[in-house]
């Protein structure tokens, strides 16, 4: 989903100046009421999720899952299980028999990584899939995997490796030793090397004099690599500040790239009542973060004494389109952070495309003049819900003179709720010489809302 020109309004990181508009997060349009996939099989215990990777076969159009599941009655190493199963709409799933690893006695299942397996493993966690070429056919598929010894002698995190995603072979060493339990990856498409967002090894260093350690404290870090077996050291990129709220940490985030920028689902986690719900992030380099809706839910628990009234985290994968929305994945469960016995399950929900967060007027007309950016094509496209109201854009100079041909008094008003409405002026949506150079685009509008503006030669098929 990675396109240059396309630029989101969910910070003010390329807004140069405004007037009369609010920042607003973006809100699901249809939520599962119950989780759409469970645990029904005796190897998942009584909770599916909790980890899970969902991506669109382009081939088939179908979509393939790989998740975790938990069942803390089981033995040691045997607690959690990585599992695959499949859909042809992303909503009814179907657990296929792999037929590779033996639970219970026999084979038939869709289990596809069994900590219990590896000498001395008591535990595992995973996060995140990637799919790509590097390191050749065997290595197509990659996963990044904690696991937890006995004696705490080789902790860390582990590659697994596949070539279709169904038969998995694990590195032999860490990638990352000593790394902690919560993590994440993807392929930056500018750089095109891995980034890993993990917590750093915990630090028990003492300030000296007999001091007592500095208090652990959840925050995310970020090491880069171009191999997915070599990595840098981590730098650290999220952590809570004196502006949290007090007890929350950042549990892990679910990175994606989106538009020009990076996303960041921070999984935020309330020490003080044990209960975790999802806010929003973003960044234009993957360093530096801004989180203007650090207190607003981007994904909020569910009802009271539902499934999913406890606790909710998003997969770890890109939202998948369709039409002119988005449908993303996420885990639910009714139990607090540090209770064993657990239940969950996963469910869905949709939102607009591209509207993850957006800029606000009412009756007094709102204006947003933007950075300079490239106008990456022949035409310029807004997302807004206007239904309400109107607006008009005009496009200028990158020292901020107004274009001629390209000026509100000559755009043609724009009303209605699209995620793709063609600007045009005077009838025409031609951005003329305009088209390549770097400009500052300045959005007038009244009741209703801006969500982001994109560049290019055409219309995307919304279909």
């Amino acid at each position: 989903m990675y396109d240059p020109h396309l630029h989101l309004f969910v910070d003010d990181a390329e807004v140069d100046a405004s007037r009369n508009v609010t920042p607003t997060i973006g809100r699901p349009e249809r939520r599962s009421h119950d989780p759409i996939m469970t645990a029904d099989q005796p190897w998942e215990g009584r909770g599916v999720g909790m980890d899970l990777s969902i991506l669109k076969d382009e081939a088939s159009g179908g979509f393939r899952m790989w998740y975790r599941s938990f069942d803390y009655d089981s033995p040691t190493g045997d607690q959690v299980l990585l599992n695959y199963a499949e859909s042809d709409d992303g909503i009814n799933w179907n657990k296929p028999n792999l037929g590779q690893i033996e639970f219970g006695g026999n084979s038939n299942n869709n289990i596809f990584h069994r900590p219990s397996l590896i000498p001395g493993c008591r535990a595992m966690e995973s996060h995140g899939l990637i799919v790509d070429d590097v390191g050749g056919p065997q290595r197509r598929y990659k996963i990044p995997v904690y696991h937890s010894f006995h004696g705490d002698q080789g902790n860390g995190l582990y590659a697994l490796f596949s070539p279709d995603g169904i038969s998995w072979t694990q590195h032999p060493e860490p990638i990352y030793a000593q790394a902690g339990d919560r993590h994440s990856a993807i392929k930056d498409p500018v750089s095109g090397a891995y980034w890993l967002f993990l917590r750093p090894p915990r630090y028990h260093s003492r300030m000296g004099n007999g001091a007592p350690p500095l208090p652990y404290k959840r925050v995310v870090a970020r090491a880069t690599s171009q191999d997915f077996s070599n990595w840098s050291d981590y730098t650290i990129v999220l952590r809570n500040d004196a502006f949290d709220t007090r007890g929350t940490e950042f549990y892990n985030i679910a990175p994606i790239v989106y538009g020009n920028r990076y996303l960041a689902f921070v999984n935020l986690y309330d020490t003080e009542v044990e209960r975790m719900w999802v806010t929003l992030a973003s960044s234009l380099d993957g360093l530096h973060w801004q989180r203007p809706f650090r207190r607003e839910r981007f994904v909020d628990l569910g009802a009271e004494g539902g499934w999913d009234d406890s606790w909710v985290n998003m997969s770890d994968s890109p939202p998948v389109r369709e039409g002119d929305r988005m449908r993303f994945w996420f885990h639910g469960r009714e139990e607090a952070h540090a209770v064993n016995y657990r239940t969950g399950g996963i469910g869905t929900f949709v939102l607009g495309l591209d509207r993850f967060a957006g800029l606000s007027a009412g009756r007094e007309s709102g204006w947003i003049v933007t950075d300079r950016v490239v106008a990456g094509g022949q035409r310029l496209f807004l997302n807004a819900n206007v239904r309400n109201g109107s607006a008009r854009v005009e496009v200028r100079t990158s020292n901020g003179t107004p274009i001629p041909g390209l000026t509100l008094d000559e755009c043609d008003e724009i009303r209605g709720d699209s995620v793709e409405h063609p600007v045009t002026w005077n009838g025409s949506p031609d951005l003329g010489p305009a088209a390549g150079e770097r400009v500052r685009v300045h959005i007038e509008f009244s009741y209703g809302q801006v969500f982001a503006y994109r560049f290019g030669n055409e219309a995307r098929d919304l279909s």
